[in-house]
This record gives structure tokens, sequence and C-alpha cells, in this order.
């Protein structure tokens, strides 16, 4: 009797595959209109018609080699490895209640974002002493948005930085963005709150979903790094 062998699970995509980068221009575009926004000023004050630099890490198939008398640095694949297995390890904690924290550097989190193909070259994190800063040019031709072409903006990109300070303390619940710039017009810092439409929840929504999944009862960003904490209860 032949007996069906289930293929093995996929690993998650990560906040940064096409889902999750979707989301993000839908509440951006939401704030947009929400604030006044009409056609013309959505198209051509918010949304550009060119990307933005973004600071693009090698992507994860290629290979670096140490030249004689340096020491091999890990290729992106090799760190978004590591990073991973250090998530699932804080995970696999605070599933056994047990209180553990993880750091994560910008170089830590941009491997990740080089590791996901959906993602790679559209955002890139760097980190300040306490303050966060993510940039994204996401072109709206690569995403599923709705009246996207409805609209006409096919062609365009949405260019935007979001800057984040969390003090020891910080939760998924708390946490707030402190600036919001879309195309350089600064937006409302209420976007983690307003709503998707067709969707009916908020990004919020999806940040304490992915705390739970790792477990993460709260956090900071301290000394150029993001620090995760779970409770160990």
């Amino acid at each position: 009797m032949n007996t069906r062998v289930e293929p093995p699970p996929k690993r998650g995509m990560g906040c940064f595959a096409k889902g999750c980068l979707t989301l993000i221009v839908l509440a951006i575009l939401l704030v947009v209109v929400g604030i006044g926004g009409t056609y013309w000023s959505l198209r051509h004050v918010y949304l550009s018609d060119k990307p933005a630099p973004i600071p693009e890490t090698s992507a994860p198939t290629e290979t670096s080699a140490a030249t004689p008398g340096e020491t091999s640095v890990a290729t992106p694949s090799e760190k978004s490895a590591e990073v991973r297995e250090r998530l699932d390890t804080m995970k696999q904690a605070a599933r056994a209640h047990e209180r553990t924290g993880v750091e994560l550097t910008a170089a830590d989190i941009n491997a990740l974002i080089a590791a996901n193909r959906k993602s790679r070259g559209a955002a890139s994190v760097g980190i300040d002493g306490t303050v966060a800063q993510a940039q994204f040019s996401i072109p709206l031709q690569r995403l599923d948005v709705p009246f996207r072409n409805a609209l006409g903006l096919g062609d365009r990109y949405l260019n935007a930085t979001v800057t984040i300070v969390a003090p020891p303390g910080t939760n998924a619940s708390s946490v707030q963005l402190s600036e919001v710039t879309l195309n350089g017009h600064r937006i409302s810092a209420g976007l983690l709150d307003w709503q998707v439409p067709g969707v009916g929840k908020s990004l919020r929504t999806y940040v304490i979903k992915y705390a739970n999944q790792y477990g993460v009862t709260d956090g900071e960003i301290r000394d150029g790094k993001v620090i995760l904490h779970t409770s160990g209860h």
C-alpha cells in the first residue's frame, strides 16, 4: 500500500515578504487618502515615478572568498540563516517559559530582507543608537494593490522613510512610529493603528501577531541594536 508522503512545511517568508509589503503600501495610501489627498496629489506628490536609492545587500546566492591574510566573511545567505536560527531558539525558549532575549543589528535585519527575493532591494533598515529608521522603495507594479490599475498607479513607486524609537519595556501594543515621510512629505505617525482597506485590520495587528509567534513580550532599541525579550512566564 502506497503511503502519501507530505512535503515538509515551508519556512515562513517573514514580515518583509510580499504580503507585508502589500499591507504597508495599503496602510500608507489609506493615510494619504484619509488626510484629504486627491488623486492628483496621490500620484504626483506622495508617489514617485522613480525609485529611491535603497542600500542593497548582496543577493543570498552570491559567495564571498577571503583574500590571503583576511578573515572570511559570512555570505548574506549564511547570515540570514544564523539570524533565523537565533529567532527560532528564542521561540523555543518562549514555549518553554524561559526568560531569554535576542539582539538584532541592522546588518542582521537587512540580511533577512536580502534573503527574500520579493523584498530584496525594496527595503533597508539602519539603527543609530536608540533610533531605528526603515527605508522603503516599493514599485506598486509588483504588488496586488486594490485600485492600482484603475487609478493608473502601476508606474508609481512608494518611497517612504519610517523612524522608530523604542525605550525599555516597549511591546507590540505600545510601540509607536515617531516619524513617517512619504516621497519627502511628512504624514501621520499613527500609521500602525489605521485599518487596512479591504482587510479591516491595522498594521499593529500584524506586529502583535509576529511578536506572539516568536514569544516576544517586550523590547527596546539601544546601542545600535533591536533587543527583544521573552517573559519566561
